[in-house]
């Protein structure tokens, strides 16, 4: 079973993926992205997938908990090292490193949820176990009719407070800095492909055979932790004093039963373009659309339970 989501969605006032800082100014990631109407670049703000992956990862360990499925040591506190190498593994799984690349995998893949569905990459010593992700994310970047128009404004701030003691703040008292925020129309999105959780990937005599009993419990969860993730729009990073005014503007969501991924939001007919797609191939793809179909909340569960029923 396969899940396609593609959306467009206003943020006002954001800072949601920053990159570096320059002294006391801090920016805010920029990709360039060409206009497909005169083919200028344009360098524009942007969210990244290993931001919106962090942020979908961090629901996943979170729901996971609730209903008693696994997640390592590291993922549950949102630290998503996966595997990386035997330390990060030692520290993960309280163990040694399995000698033999399918009892690795399978020893992730029992013991961690989130590494289950996320994927992960041990590289130690000369040796390679990969797991590539179940799903997959990227870039959000501002939407074909709003690239020309967007900007990126650094706003001033201060911390501390004029006449500091000087046994309290031995240096100025008043600290300033800058901090860039953008507001946009970007697109968003996200696919998960079903096929692969709880199942071994890696050696090749060995993939596609279940390593878990519990794979359709494994898939709910993952489907609603997709379902919250959405809802409360949970990734970003300086939420705590740049809460984005967040308004979806249209989404779609695609369960089939096979790989079928909706058009690029990018365009604003993309809808239209997905439900031509859907006239010309079909794997009993059942599409759900906001605002069509009734308020967002409604679509998202309406789409899960969807994806729910053809476990």
């Amino acid at each position: 079973m396969f899940v396609s989501i593609r959306g467009r969605v206003l943020i006002n006032v954001e800072a949601l993926n920053m990159t570096e800082s320059v002294g006391n100014y801090v920016k805010h990631r920029r990709v360039p992205v060409i206009s497909p109407t005169t083919y200028a670049t344009y360098f524009v703000p942007a969210i990244s997938g290993e931001s919106i992956a962090h942020g979908f990862q961090e629901v996943l360990a979170g729901e996971a908990k609730k209903k008693g499925l696994p997640v390592c040591k590291l993922c549950e506190k949102g630290i998503f090292l996966k595997s990386t190498n035997e330390n990060v593994f030692k520290g993960a799984f309280g163990q040694n490193p399995p000698k033999d690349d399918f009892e690795f995998e399978k020893t992730v893949i029992g013991n961690c949820l989130v590494e289950d569905v996320g994927g992960f990459l041990y590289a130690h010593g000369g040796r390679n176990v990969k797991r590539t992700s179940n799903f997959y994310t990227g870039y959000m970047i501002p939407t074909k009719e709003s690239l020309e128009n967007v900007v990126i404004e650094p706003q001033l701030h201060s911390r501390y407070a004029l006449g500091t003691p000087s046994d309290i703040m031995k240096e100025q008292g008043q600290m300033i800095y800058y901090v860039e925020l953008s507001s946009a129309v970007y697109t968003f999105s996200f696919d998960l492909d079903t096929r692969y959780v709880g199942k071994a990937t890696f050696v090749c005599d060995k993939a596609g055979e279940d390593v878990v009993n519990d794979r359709k419990e494994r898939i709910e969860t993952t489907l609603e932790a997709m379902q919250r993730f959405l809802i409360e729009f949970a990734f970003g990073a300086k939420k705590t004093r740049f809460l984005p005014i967040v308004e979806w503007e249209s989404l779609v969501i695609a369960v089939s039963d096979d790989v079928w991924t909706v058009p690029s939001p990018f365009s604003g007919n993309y809808i239209e373009k997905t439900e031509k797609k859907k006239e010309k191939v079909n794997y009993n793809t059942k599409l759900f659309v906001y605002p069509k179909d009734g308020e967002f909340e409604e679509v998202v569960a309406n789409a899960i339970e969807e994806a729910k029923s053809r476990l």
